[in-house]
């Protein structure tokens, strides 16, 4: 259909900005033109948004705006449609409009007007004309990029009761995020769920973001774009009266790349037991894993309680967590690499592209892993693991190396075990960390041990993990 309203840039309804507010709304306001309403204008979308937003949702946007006119309590039923409607008119006729500049969101020179809590989120309005430059009495933004903001909740979800907003620097994710937001809750219409915004079955970030990857994942890498690495950010706010805030969580590339080479074929299996055997919930205290059913058990008065995935997926995990904020993962790695196979690709992937580990120092961790577990009594290895277990600083670790490179010369082997370039480089380089060497050294040699089914009983200290 040919739009026809002469003061609309519609190229700016839809065209990406960066801006997560304005992106948000445009996907919505496409999807809403090649999906739902192919024939309407958008003063006719504004309209019908308006009258779910009115009537189907009883006006229930207070997270996303403030004193609109929707959300006014001084308007009532259809006063609230006839007044948004008439303020887009308005707008969109370029009426009483602030000045002529370049838009804060696209960008681009243009007829400007105010943004403010009213039409738009996170910024400052009214007495809080200190967040603007030039101490403006609003944002100053396009008409197009105000009308996107009034279709962002359309395309959100709530997550614990506050926005959640998904960007990736890859835009097809950033669509694919918004659109299937669009689609549950026009679903949700469809069925006669008149609450309003769809709530997100998680209650945290952390869980809520590898839910989407698992879901992109699932599009079997129809949403990748193979050139770039894909990363995700999270804005989780709310725009709520007297107490608006944000919370932005960023999920860089590596982690992204990291958590889907964990659900390849080969790894899924493994990495699923792993992860799953992390979950906790205070509600529920005392449940434990099952590595055989992935569920978790509960004895709650003497009755054995299943709880299965679709349960528990909700609770907080411990793994995603430290995923989320940038913190190791290697003493859980540890911890369940002594009773549990987990492949060891993964903690050689996790190393070097997350803790920025050298290839060459994952090797030689490994030859040193076999050369403790070859040709040697289940004594001895108890041994060595209980000793190497017990070290405790960067000393005693080059004391250990040294044993066995003394080991391996007196056997005769004409090749060096760890070489000056070896020790200087990979195994003591500056900056680098001693315990982690020990800690994947550790992990090596039990998985190692998983591989030839050789089951040591080894005492070793509880360490307190973080």
């Amino acid at each position: 259909m040919n739009r026809l309203i002469k003061t609309i840039d519609y190229e700016w309804l839809t065209k990406p900005t960066g801006d997560p507010f304005a992106d948000t709304g445009g996907y919505v306001i496409q999807y809403l033109w090649e999906n739902v309403y192919p024939e309407k204008d958008i003063d006719e979308l504004i309209e019908i948004i308006t009258k779910i937003y009115v009537n189907d949702w009883n006006g229930k946007l207070n997270t996303f705006f403030l004193n609109s006119k929707i959300t006014q309590p001084a308007f009532k039923g259809d006063k609230k449609i006839t007044e948004t409607i008439k303020y887009f008119k308005s707008l969109i006729e370029e009426k009483e409009y602030a000045g002529y500049g370049y838009c804060r969101m696209a960008g681009r020179e243009t007829k400007l007007f105010t943004g403010g809590r009213d039409n738009s989120m996170m910024s400052g309005s009214g007495t809080f004309i200190n967040f603007h430059h030039t101490f403006d009495k609003g944002m100053m933004l396009s008409k197009e990029m105000i009308i996107r903001m009034h279709f962002i909740p359309l395309g959100c979800i709530l997550l614990a009761g506050k926005i959640a907003i998904i960007k990736s620097n890859i835009e097809e994710l950033s669509k694919y995020y918004v659109q299937e937001n669009v689609k549950s809750n026009l679903n949700n219409l469809a069925f006669g769920d008149g609450t309003g915004v769809s709530k997100s079955e998680f209650t945290n970030p952390a869980n809520a973001l590898f839910n989407f990857i698992e879901k992109i994942i699932a599009q079997k890498s129809a949403l990748m774009n193979k050139k770039i690495q894909a990363s995700l950010t999270l804005y989780h706010l709310t725009n709520f009266g007297a107490s608006p805030e944000i919370e932005i969580y960023r999920l860089p590339a590596t982690v992204f790349m990291f958590y889907s080479f964990c659900h390849k074929i080969s790894y899924k299996e493994e990495w699923n037991k792993f992860i799953r055997s992390h979950y906790s919930n205070s509600k529920n205290k005392g449940a434990k894993y099952n590595p055989v059913t992935e569920a978790y058990e509960l004895d709650k008065k003497g009755e054995k309680q299943i709880i299965p995935y679709d349960k528990y997926k909700t609770w907080t995990n411990r793994i995603l967590n430290k995923l989320l904020e940038g913190r190791s993962i290697v003493p859980e790695f540890l911890k369940w690499s002594k009773d549990n196979k987990l492949n060891i690709d993964i903690i050689r992937i996790y190393q070097q592209n997350i803790r920025n580990m050298k290839k060459e120092t994952i090797d030689k961790i490994m030859e040193l892993a076999d050369f403790i577990i070859n040709d040697r009594s289940e004594d001895d290895i108890k041994k060595l693991i209980t000793k190497l277990d017990g070290i405790s600083n960067a000393y005693s670790l080059r004391r250990f190396f040294m044993k066995l490179v003394a080991e391996n010369y007196n056997k005769g082997n004409e090749k060096p075990l760890i070489s000056v370039k070896d020790y200087t480089n990979y195994l003591f380089a500056d900056g680098g960390n001693a315990m982690e060497i020990r800690d994947i050294l550790l992990i090596a040699i039990y998985q190692k041990m998983h591989e030839l089914n050789l089951k040591l009983q080894v005492e070793l200290e509880n360490k307190e993990i973080d």
